[in-house]
């Protein structure tokens, strides 16, 4: 176990507001973002994901319902960017990576999970590097994409893990991810979640701090799609309750699965009525209707202070660098300073060993 400060400000915090399987969550007084410590080592996060098996069954499970998910992600990816090169990071079973092999890209995954990894390279026949660590293989190839899904919680070293994927982007390459909003949510909503997912989830980001992540990584922040998940939430508590209600009074298990952003995720296998399976047909309704929802109702409800999920899409930032033979920072001369072209024109500081800069003849560099 270690203990770690704020990822952004450096500052520790004695304020703990949430409280899962014998881990703290410390939310940042300045910054807002929600961290656990002290933490697992880097090697117990590693044996955590390695031996977490019944997570990997469940995963490669519920093909119809990951589809779904699949598929309204990429409508949004392809508004951006119709085809090309894609890896995703984390793609548990693979459905998604799937799914946009059929829509025409080249897929490529990493997953640290050995049953997740071996499914998606021997069924689904998709290049997939079963490893906790960022590139480890592909060394000179860039993507037009790189996608992960309710993942950024779970990196180690999320600054770190972010430059990594900003130096796999191709020119004018994307960054999209799907994460919740733990870090904006006001405490009167933690009733609705069955579980924080500690000590797999190391870190709560709020809309804020991922556009300082993105600042910070060398990316210029396209579009935020929103989506309250309160709805889904109440209802996923209610269905979670009434079946557990029906599987007890057959003696059957209590459902124990979750979902990302703590949503559970319904498995109604051995359900049966009076000797007839309804399995199928009960699982993919409700889980349809919980996609409905996140995705369709989410989209329209309120969302100031409640739980979302949200879909970040970013852009590789150009970089400008500095031409001119004499630039003076301070008292000395030095020969360039880097920097990157964001949003609106607006130009931020990437590199320069002082703050007093001159801003002229610049030329932007590919």
């Amino acid at each position: 176990m270690e203990d770690i400060q704020c990822i952004f400000c450096g500052r520790g915090s004695d304020q703990v507001i949430i409280e899962e399987n014998g881990y703290r969550g410390r939310k940042c007084p300045r910054c807002g973002l929600i961290f656990i410590s002290p933490r697992p080592t880097f090697t117990e996060i590693l044996n955590l994901y390695a031996h977490n098996h019944v997570s990997a069954e469940s995963r490669i499970s519920g093909a119809f319902i990951k589809r779904i998910y699949a598929k309204h992600n990429l409508r949004i990816i392809k508004k951006f960017i119709k085809n090309g090169s894609m890896l995703e990071i984390g793609p548990g079973a693979g459905y998604f990576l799937r799914q946009a092999r059929k829509d025409g890209f080249e897929v490529y995954g990493i997953e640290p999970n050995n049953i997740q990894a071996n499914f998606i390279r021997s069924k689904l026949g998709i290049p997939c590097v079963e490893t906790f660590r960022m590139f480890p293989y592909l060394t000179e190839k860039k993507f037009d994409i790189v996608y992960h899904c309710e993942v950024i919680s779970h990196f180690y070293d999320p600054i770190s893990e972010f430059q990594r994927i900003n130096s796999k982007l191709k020119k004018n390459g994307i960054l999209v991810f799907e994460t919740g909003n733990g870090g904006d949510i006001k405490e009167r909503y933690y009733k609705f979640f069955t579980k924080f997912g500690y000590p797999e989830h190391l870190f709560l980001f709020s809309e804020d701090n991922l556009k300082e992540l993105l600042r910070r990584t060398g990316f210029e922040l396209i579009k935020i799609y929103r989506y309250s998940i309160l709805s889904q939430l109440v209802i996923s508590r209610i269905l979670k309750k009434v079946i557990d209600f029906i599987k007890s009074r057959a003696g059957m298990k209590s459902i124990d699965k979750h979902g990302i952003n703590g949503v559970p995720s319904l498995d109604f296998s051995n359900f049966n009525i009076c000797g007839f399976n309804f399995k199928q047909l009960i699982r993919n309704s409700v889980n349809y209707f919980l996609y409905l929802a996140r995705y369709k109702i989410g989209y329209i409800m309120p969302k100031k202070g409640r739980p979302q999920t949200v879909i970040v899409i970013a852009r590789k930032a150009k970089i400008i660098r500095r031409l001119t033979k004499h630039m003076h920072c301070g008292l000395t001369s030095l020969p360039f300073g880097i920097f990157f072209q964001g949003s609106l024109g607006v130009t931020h500081l990437l590199f320069c060993p002082s703050a007093l800069i001159s801003l002229d003849s610049f030329t932007v560099t590919e």
